[in-house]
């Protein structure tokens, strides 16, 4: 668990004017209810981590493939999640029918997870034609998502109270402390247990489909996590309505320039990702250990460069630490893209570990960019209309990668005694010049996106 003491108080230009001591027993403890609340949000961020890995993670790619889904099937599946996340729109206008939303809420996550895991797993025993295996896939995933949605609108509005500014530094680096360990472990682990069940007839798919029914458990587990903080009236100017999700945060000047940098960066991160981990193990001819090695290392350098990261924070403003960190990031994403089968140790390990120490930073600062210029008011309406540019940057950024990919993947170039196949190598440097830009938008607008400290905020 992340103990650093330092605190976070922002003057006019985001600047720590005096930073107050933040302490591990203050932001989680038993007696305080907001702290208390705190230890079950941070409970089951650990829990969702896990869960990623069962329903979209190397475990959700070998159930695809047990059950005769390709490589092509599986990018379809990842779209589903981008789309359904643009009906945003429409959970303000639900979730305003209820003034208590505790239970909507946990039915909608409890949902959520029995429909895709379980819903999933049954589509198989009812349909035999691979074709029509994934597009029932796909409608019980579209429905799925539809209650996630509308369940994670609710709970960044209910959840949100219980991080105040002053310690959402520090609550935060614990939050993604605690994900990257459960990653790292999971990423270890996860490759050891594939490849042992592989060489057993039969043993990896029926392995799959238990872990993920006994999922549907350990998410209820999370839907109970998510229960216990207390819940309290919700502040709203008026009921809102769908149009709202759109009207209200484009009025807000601030959180709008804030949204772009979120766009983008989801459109940057997304260009390769659907190629990314096949061309390596693949066509660059990384093993799966070492793959799993190097995602696994994001953990040790994260927990150890954390308080670097949020001192930084605490000592200038989220989005100069952001810019930095971007800064890091996107050349060593530029260099990512010239590797090799023969040089793929070196490359990985040098530009993976740059990646990893300021991803401490940069993931942080973004993971408060959606509540950074968020008034008090209509908190429903600004993160629904959140959720909507961070699908809609993903999803954009895959349909272009993909395009792109298969415009120039027959055009090539030698460099450094390597012919290059520019499909999936342009997409990773492309990556990175795009991270490149959103830095220097950042550095050029900060003060215009640093909050305004008269006008109260989430």
């Amino acid at each position: 668990m992340c103990i650093v003491n330092f605190g976070v108080c922002f003057g006019m230009d985001g600047i720590s004017e005096k930073p107050e001591k933040v302490t591990f027993r203050e932001t989680f403890n038993f007696k305080d209810s907001s702290a208390r609340a705190r230890i079950f949000m941070l409970l089951s961020v650990s829990i969702q981590t896990a869960l990623v890995y069962v329903t979209t993670g190397i475990f959700f790619t070998g159930f695809l493939s047990e059950n005769g889904i390709d490589i092509y099937g599986n990018n379809i599946l990842m779209f589903v999640p981008y789309v359904a996340g643009l009906f945003s729109l429409v959970a303000p206008e639900i979730l305003s029918r209820f003034k208590k939303r505790k239970l909507i809420l946990a039915f909608c996550m409890f949902f959520y997870y029995a429909f895709l895991l379980g819903g999933v797993n049954l589509i198989p025993l009812v349909i035999e034609d691979s074709v029509g295996k994934l597009w029932g896939m796909v409608v019980v995933s579209f429905v799925a998502n539809l209650f996630y949605v509308i369940g994670t609108a609710g709970y960044n509005a209910w959840h949100v109270r219980f991080i105040p500014e002053r310690i959402r530094s520090y609550y935060l680096s614990c939050s993604q402390i605690s994900a990257a360990l459960i990653a790292g472990i999971f990423a270890l682990v996860s490759g050891q247990i594939s490849d042992y069940l592989a060489s057993i007839e039969g043993g990896q798919l029926q392995f799959l489909i238990n872990l993920r029914y006994v999922s549907i458990g350990i998410g209820a587990i999370q839907c109970i996590c998510l229960m216990i903080p207390k819940e309290v009236e919700y502040p709203v100017i008026r009921t809102p309505h769908i149009a709202d999700v759109i009207s209200i945060p484009v009025k807000n000047r601030k959180f709008m320039m804030t949204m772009l940098i979120v766009f983008f960066w989801n459109f940057s991160a997304q260009l390769s990702a659907t190629s990314l981990a096949f061309y390596l193990l693949n066509t660059v001819g990384m093993s799966y250990t070492f793959y799993n090695i190097i995602i696994f290392l994001y953990s040790p350098i994260f927990f150890l460069s954390a308080p670097l990261w949020r001192r930084l924070i605490e000592k200038t403003s989220w989005f100069k630490t952001f810019a930095w960190a971007v800064l890091l990031v996107g050349p060593a994403q530029i260099v990512y893209g010239f590797i090799q089968p023969g040089n793929y140790i070196v490359i990985s390990l040098v530009v993976r570990c740059i990646q990893h120490f300021a991803g401490a930073g940069h993931n942080v600062a973004f993971a408060n960019f959606m509540y950074i210029n968020m008034p008090v008011t209509n908190r429903t309406c600004y993160t629904s209309f959140y959720n909507i540019v961070f699908q809609s940057g993903a999803l954009t950024g895959l349909l272009c990668g993909m395009g792109l990919m298969a415009l120039t993947e027959n055009i090539s170039f030698s460099l450094f005694g390597y012919t290059y196949q520019t499909g999936v190598p342009f997409l990773i440097m492309l990556t990175g010049v795009f991270q490149i830009l959103i830095a220097i938008y950042v550095l050029a607008f900060r003060k215009r996106l640093e909050p305004d400290p008269e006008i109260e905020r989430a």
